[in-house]
């Protein structure tokens, strides 16, 4: 079974806004569950995994099969978002809302931020790996490159 948490949050609401890597994310809904249980839904479900680090970090490991859509980009002031260019880039290769994806950075800030975007771009089936790639490749029993 899966263990994950759910964030979510009605868009017609005054709920409270998350936080994600200095970022104030209006209202989503995806679930963060554990490595193990992301690659559980790739094998068993057809879910894709994107990588939203920067090209540079994905160069350095990959989860095998990934595609790398990045989500911010290094400036001289550090990680700035690049929503635009994202969301751009993500729905020419991912045109169905209904798409499948597994969203992951390296430690899990900047996917919370790409899993928001892309749930309030309307994405129904976005989960994203609790501690990013790091978490993923602490796990020896799952592949990387």
């Amino acid at each position: 079974t899966l263990t994950s948490l759910v964030h979510s949050s009605p868009l017609n609401t005054a709920a409270p806004l998350r936080r994600a890597g200095g970022l104030v994310l209006s209202a989503t809904s995806f679930s963060t569950v554990p490595a193990g249980d992301a690659f559980e839904k790739i094998q068993s479900e057809g879910y894709q995994y994107v990588d939203v680090r920067t090209e540079g970090e994905y160069k350095g490991g990959k989860v095998p099969g990934s595609i790398l859509v990045p989500a911010f980009q290094m400036s001289d002031a550090g990680m700035k978002p690049d929503q635009k260019a994202f969301l751009a880039e993500f729905q020419k290769r991912f045109p169905d809302l209904d798409s499948k994806i597994v969203v992951s950075c390296a430690s899990g800030k900047r996917s919370t931020a790409a899993a928001g975007w892309l749930c309030e771009l309307g994405y129904s089936n976005v989960i994203e790996v609790a501690g990013g790639f790091g978490g993923w490749s602490s796990n020896k029993d799952l592949p990387t490159e």
